[in-house]
């Protein structure tokens, strides 16, 4: 599996290949690449049920916890901003999308970030953040 450094959000060193027990290690994959629009949120689940908020900011896939930290709407009910940033439908919170800090109330609590890879067209999210 070959990954592509311009959409994967992790910062792991990897060689062409993405290892079997990269993906057994803590990855799971989610959707295709190529179902995941440019400038929009998606919510997905992790086998564990664990919702997921997937979106793309300059073409690299981030992923957030499904849940705003402020009543726990989801995010991917929401709107990803011109700056990239993420707002919550309910009561406006808006995060960073990188590091998941609030940058505008009502919220207070960041969002839990996981890392994400891209590999063979599939996205891969970590099982843990």
């Amino acid at each position: 599996m070959s990954t592509d450094p311009t959409t994967a959000s992790d910062d792991l060193a990897l060689d062409d290949e993405l290892s079997n027990d990269v993906v057994r290690d803590g990855y799971e994959p989610v959707i295709a690449l190529i179902d995941l629009p440019e400038d929009s949120l998606m919510g997905v689940h992790l086998s564990d049920g664990t919702p997921i908020c997937l979106f793309r900011v300059d073409g690299v896939v981030h992923a957030v916890h499904d849940c705003c930290t402020h009543q726990a709407f989801p995010m991917s009910a929401g709107e990803l901003l011109p700056d990239g940033s993420l707002e919550c439908a309910w009561h406006g919170a808006r995060f960073d999308p990188v590091t998941g800090q609030p940058s505008r109330g009502p919220a207070c609590e960041p969002l839990q970030v996981y890392r994400v890879l891209v590999a063979d067209g599939m996205i891969l999210v970590a099982r843990s953040p």
